[in-house]
């Protein structure tokens, strides 16, 4: 296989990424229409426990591996980077074999006293094995990025999304259909929602194991001769590399791990002051579970569309605004950051605020068979859906720091916005539930998106043009949000429910465009230079 130019490189990993997204929805939503609540919530728990696992191996052990490789080669240092390679394939696969077993073993404690779910630990423990297996692939990986080879990563991403989908729902379909016979071999009191998660999560882990193995098969150019570079050395390196990637991705993921640890609690203390909702389970922590069930698997799934597909915007600015820092070029930053912005903002605002408006018509599409699902969701999801808007703006202001070199940055403003999220649930969940947990990370992406565009301006010296972010698409997103919502309920009687949204949604994008149409020619937004906040 041949090296690749960056632009096609570049191009590969992004389709592959597009590809694995589209994957994941494709595998998340019928997955939650067959667990429901209770099997969601198993399956969330046992997710976000393994989330900075998996952050930490991707983003962490595939940048060290690659990063180090392509300077070796470099330098000419061909065998140095087969030594690194195999040293970092060594440590790395060890180590993840062995905190996999300290996760298999500390299972049962952690979800039966942290997290109050006992229920979860034979899903936590099914994904114990691909800790191991994500060590082992990021290694892989970045040894081909390492030689300018992209398309092995594309090829695994895509050969895991494909096997995600037909292991994790094909598993899932087969534990329901014969959980009686399969409970017979499970731990005693496991219920068949907690089966069938179980059987979910070992179908992520089989799909782990296929990108492995795809990337096994792919032929690598290999260098014979004796390194240049000391082991000694080259883990060394390996470690500066690897420990502030490391720290960023461990903190990017914090607001998920504090709903995981303090939300179940806290879920839990807001049911018994509160009169339960009907169809929810007996017991306050079988109605925490359900009630975060719903909330990650519905209510999320739908939040984590829009930024995942705005995220490649901030991907594709990053090389021309890295160019235009190292030339301190403020003109050329302010101008693709002023570009970059504008068309997160045209995707990302009158999707939000289209969520918002439609929380439960949207979730009805997508699960409805789950009603009581469906109807603790929809009010959290109404609140997250205004939380895309800072969510999808904060991504390219990170992706733009990050190519000014200043990554430490974005974990500073993370761990504040991680704190206002804990602080938030702590206030807000115990009076309000998932609506309060929405809020939260609403407030909490809102200060994250503030003090990013702060510190953005202090770094760079480019501005962010918010105020005709929001005088333009902020004005047409609203007018396409009550469109949308008007179109439904004046026809939501008069034909099918998918008929019904996707003519309001239609309807609502047709306005939207006009809208921005009209801004444009408007000059008290066109004929000035917009001020930054």
């Amino acid at each position: 296989m041949k090296r690749q130019s960056v632009l096609r490189g570049s191009v590969w990993l992004m389709g592959s990424a597009l590809l694995a997204k589209i994957l994941g929805a494709v595998f998340r939503i019928p997955l939650t229409a067959l667990l429901g609540g209770a099997g969601m919530g198993y399956y969330s728990c046992a997710y976000g426990l393994f989330l900075p696992v998996f952050a930490l191996s991707v983003t962490g052990i595939n940048t060290a591996a690659a990063a180090l490789t392509a300077q070796l080669r470099a330098r000419g240092e061909g065998a140095s980077a087969e030594r690194c390679l195999t040293l970092a394939m060594r440590r790395f696969g060890w180590g993840g074999l062995l905190a996999g077993g300290l996760l298999f073993a500390a299972a049962e404690p952690v979800c039966t006293h942290l997290l109050h779910n006992p229920q979860a630990v034979l899903a936590v423990r099914m994904f114990a094995p691909a800790v191991c297996l994500c060590c082992i692939s990021a290694v892989l990986r970045g040894g081909f990025e390492g030689q300018q080879m992209m398309t092995p990563t594309a090829l695994s991403q895509t050969a895991e999304g494909i096997g995600r989908v037909i292991c994790g729902l094909g598993l899932t379909v087969l534990a329901m259909r014969h959980s009686k016979l399969l409970l017979r071999y499970a731990p005693a009191g496991t219920s068949p929602e907690a089966l069938a998660a179980a059987a979910a999560i070992l179908g992520v882990t089989l799909s782990t194991g296929i990108g492995v193995l795809t990337l096994l098969c792919i032929p690598r150019e290999r260098v014979q001769g004796h390194p240049h570079t000391g082991d000694r050395q080259l883990v060394r390196s390996l470690r500066q590399i690897l420990l502030p990637v490391a720290a960023a991705s461990l903190v990017t993921n914090l607001t998920t791990l504090i709903d995981l640890a303090a939300g179940l609690r806290l879920l839990e203390t807001a049911v018994l002051r509160h009169p339960p909702m009907q169809g929810l389970p007996e017991t306050p922590a079988a109605q925490a579970n359900f009630l975060y069930g719903a909330f990650s698997g519905m209510a999320v799934t739908v939040f984590n569309l829009v930024p995942s597909v705005t995220n490649n915007l901030g991907r594709g600015v990053l090389p021309a605004f890295a160019g235009c820092a190292a030339r301190e070029d403020r003109i050329g930053m302010q101008q693709h950051a002023a570009e970059v912005m504008q068309r997160t903002a045209f995707l990302a605002v009158p999707a939000g605020l289209g969520i918002a408006a439609l929380a439960e018509p949207v979730l009805t599409l997508l699960f409805a068979a789950r009603r009581a699902e469906i109807a603790a969701a929809a009010p959290a999801l109404t609140v997250l859906g205004a939380a895309v808007i800072p969510a999808a703006l904060s991504y390219p202001l990170f992706s733009m720091m990050q190519a000014a070199g200043n990554a430490g940055e974005t974990v500073t403003v993370m761990l504040w916005g991680a704190g206002v999220k804990l602080l938030c649930n702590l206030l807000l969940i115990p009076q309000m539930e998932l609506r309060g947990m929405a809020l939260a990370t609403l407030l909490c992406y809102a200060v994250i998106l503030m003090l990013a565009a702060v510190r953005f301006r202090r770094c760079t010296g480019a501005a962010v043009p918010f105020s005709g972010l929001f005088l333009r698409s902020g004005t047409a997103g609203a007018v396409c949000a009550w469109t949308a919502r008007t179109v439904y309920l004046h026809i939501c009687g008069l034909t099918s429910h998918t008929a019904a949204i996707l003519t309001a949604v239609a309807a609502g994008g047709i306005v939207y465009f006009a809208a921005q149409a009209l801004c444009k020619r408007m000059p008290a937004l066109t004929g000035r230079r917009e001020r930054a906040v």
